[in-house]
């Protein structure tokens, strides 16, 4: 789609311009016109246009007096405000030579100027020229999209992106335009390169929150990795414990399907639409799991609070998602018994997150979830090693960046 704005009071040098646009317009084309300043203006702040035709002389509001400055003020005021969108092409059509004069050396090297002599067809013959030659250029231009950032982090909660914080040097806050979320940017430094992260955490715990904020990263950054770090409920007491780090290598929806109610009995019917990792990832942490040395350190160097008396692992394998904190053991038992008894863990974003990911547009990023087991789902449910847990997953995903992760130059 191609858009037009026409910036002219004069009822017919517009018939004029039209007449000459009027061999170029197809049916991706659009033509807006706007009579006055704070009409452009209003038009300027609702869509992009591509082409912009505009006469140097302008009222202010329709029916005033031109200013024989107003497209000139107008264009410094779209340059200098991110409330408008500036046009890729600007053409003056003005019938004052001094006006033609005053854009061409303010604005010349860029954008084109033309007289508007209506005794001649030298004008037309010029406009439609450019104003082809722009539609050509827009019509053909391809975006290509490539990674920005190396790595995209996403935590349930603020302190989990804390860990992450503690971790980078130059941390900065970040703000996009239009995004009201969250984000900060900053990089791992290695002897060999500069990792350049970026990372947020969602408003509110769940698959929702983590799926719109997955996606936006992915829109606005361009991640070559996304990764999700925090704390998660286990599922297995007897092979597992309090920080082991799960990698989740593939992740559903536990609560999606049919709920049935036959009588007196109800149960539910899940469908599993599972996400898996990418191989290469796997390959990462089963390598990084093998490493009880680097493991080890991770745990010795953690000073904030309580530490378990076990050996920190690196477990590999299913974590399920679902709507709500789970201090039901029974809705662990049911998970295992009906769904995949291979479950190492239970909480509620990742499959938000891997759902984005798989699904973003181009380039998309790869993805993993590395959550530490806080508690076993379970009334048990504490805080004791909640910090310990949040330091766990925050440096088994460093030690991956950093040693791991393969980045192309």
């Amino acid at each position: 789609m191609v858009n037009i704005l026409i910036v002219d009071d004069a009822a017919n040098k517009i018939q004029a311009i039209r007449r000459v646009l009027e061999p170029l317009i197809t049916e991706d084309i659009e033509i807006i016109v706007a009579n006055c300043i704070n009409s452009a203006k209003r038009e300027l702040k609702k869509r992009n246009f591509d082409i912009m035709i505009l006469d140097i002389c302008l009222p202010q509001i329709f029916g005033e007096n031109p200013q024989q400055d107003g497209g000139m003020r107008l264009l410094k005021t779209i340059k200098d405000s991110k409330f408008y969108s500036y046009p890729r092409y600007v053409i003056s059509v003005s019938r004052y030579e001094q006006s033609t004069e005053v854009f061409s050396s303010s604005e010349g090297k860029i954008h084109t100027a033309i007289f508007y002599d209506e005794g001649s067809n030298a004008w037309e013959n010029k406009l439609n020229s450019c104003v082809e030659a722009a539609i050509s250029i827009v019509k053909n231009t391809t975006v290509h999209r490539i990674y920005d950032f190396d790595i995209a982090v996403i935590c349930a909660l603020e302190e989990e992106a804390e860990m992450i914080k503690n971790s980078l040097v130059s941390v900065e806050k970040y703000q996009v335009e239009y995004d009201d979320d969250i984000y900060y940017k900053g990089f791992f430094d290695t002897e060999d390169k500069k990792i350049s992260v970026v990372l947020s955490f969602a408003n509110q715990m769940g698959m929702v929150a983590a799926t719109s904020l997955a996606t936006k990263m992915i829109n606005n950054f361009a991640p070559r990795y996304m990764v999700m770090t925090g704390i998660t409920g286990g599922t297995k007491p007897d092979k597992m414990n309090f920080g082991d780090v799960i990698v989740a290598n593939t992740s559903w929806d536990y609560r999606a399907g049919k709920d049935i109610r036959n009588q007196d009995s109800a149960y539910h019917l899940n469908s599993i639409n599972a996400l898996t990792i990418d191989t290469k990832m796997t390959s990462y942490c089963r390598n990084l799991s093998q490493n009880k040395t680097k493991l080890r350190e991770i745990k010795d160097n953690f000073r904030m609070g309580d530490v378990p008396g076990t050996e920190l692992q690196l477990l590999i394998g299913p974590v399920v998602s679902g709507a709500s904190v789970v201090t039901d053991p029974e809705i662990v038992k049911d998970v295992l018994e009906n769904q995949d008894r291979q479950v190492l863990g239970i909480e509620m974003e990742i499959y938000g997150m891997y759902y984005a990911a798989n699904w973003g547009i181009n380039p998309r990023p790869k993805f993993v979830a590395l959550k530490a087991v806080s508690d076993f789902a379970d009334s048990a449910k504490g805080d004791k090693y909640h910090k310990y847990a949040s330091y766990t997953s925050a440096k088994v995903f460093e030690v991956l960046a950093k040693e791991y992760f393969e980045y192309e130059e």
